[in-house]
């Protein structure tokens, strides 16, 4: 059984090496789509070494690739689709991506032929969006002072018909002991859930922080997100800070992450800018 397992080792090791040593050659590219359409923040994952960028606003993208690697396109108003890379990407170092949006629905993007030239025409479906009006007014004022509501069988009971009759209809006074011994008790409770509960989220925050490390290294922050060297550790303790979530660190959640972290992105260089 080890001699079995000892054979199919040094078979399967040459396909190993062979897939870590892919060389990948940075290639530039550029999202383009009819006027009117918004191709800024498009996301560029490269499915096949799990790396990933975003559009400019003027739609252009870095991406390392190799031939057949496998590209995925994902914007927010449009249907996600993917491509492969061919050699013609390659040779010109070039890809091209235009997004020519379809009157009718598709059931799947369609990818046409590439050319020499790394261009890629896709159709694709318009993912539709759906805005809720509101003709309620439901602030804390109008719901509390302006609105009434009448009573259903979820409204509170008011009064204590069995109380006022047991004690015929007196006001009790003194201490309620076994309530207050009760109250104290969950409060020396509370603190300890409290402590359990600081511990458990300082964890969360140190194991997310390194996390977030890990995927976005200095150069890719610095190029990617218009973060200037030295501020790149700040910036990603504001990232973690605000609204970053461990799920988004889950390998199905690449795209979710690149383009949280963007957002993020504008929000803190729109704050260095006004300080």
């Amino acid at each position: 059984m080890r001699q079995k397992l000892l054979y199919l080792f040094i078979f399967l090791l040459p396909f190993t090496l062979m897939a870590q040593d892919i060389d990948r050659i940075k290639v530039n590219g550029k999202v383009k789509a009819p006027v009117g359409e918004d191709i800024e923040g498009v996301s560029i994952y490269n499915i096949s070494s799990q790396q990933g960028t975003i559009t400019k606003e003027n739609g252009t993208f870095e991406l390392e690739v190799a031939e057949n690697d496998r590209v995925a396109i994902t914007a927010l108003q449009f249907s996600t689709f993917t491509v492969i890379v061919d050699k013609g990407v390659i040779d010109s170092r070039n890809m091209g991506i235009y997004l020519n949006p379809v009157v009718n629905q598709l059931d799947e993007v369609i990818v046409r032929p590439y050319d020499l030239s790394g261009n890629i025409i896709a159709d694709v479906g318009r993912v539709k969006t759906i805005e809720i009006e509101s003709k309620l007014n439901l602030s804390y004022e109008t719901l509390n002072f302006d609105y009434e509501f009448a009573d259903d069988q979820y409204s509170a009971i008011r009064g204590n018909a069995a109380h006022d009759a047991f004690h015929n209809g007196q006001e009790q006074y003194g201490g309620d002991i076994l309530g207050l011994v009760a109250g104290v008790f969950s409060l020396i409770v509370s603190k300890k859930e409290v402590k359990t509960t600081v511990k458990e989220q300082n964890d969360e925050i140190e194991l997310v922080g390194r996390g977030l490390r890990q995927r976005f290294g200095n150069d890719f922050v610095i190029s990617n997100f218009d973060i200037p060297a030295h501020l790149v550790n700040d910036f990603l303790y504001y990232v973690e800070e605000n609204g970053m979530q461990r799920e988004y660190l889950k390998g199905n959640n690449e795209i979710v992450l690149l383009d949280f972290v963007h957002q993020k992105s504008i929000e803190y260089n729109k704050q260095r800018e006004e300080n």
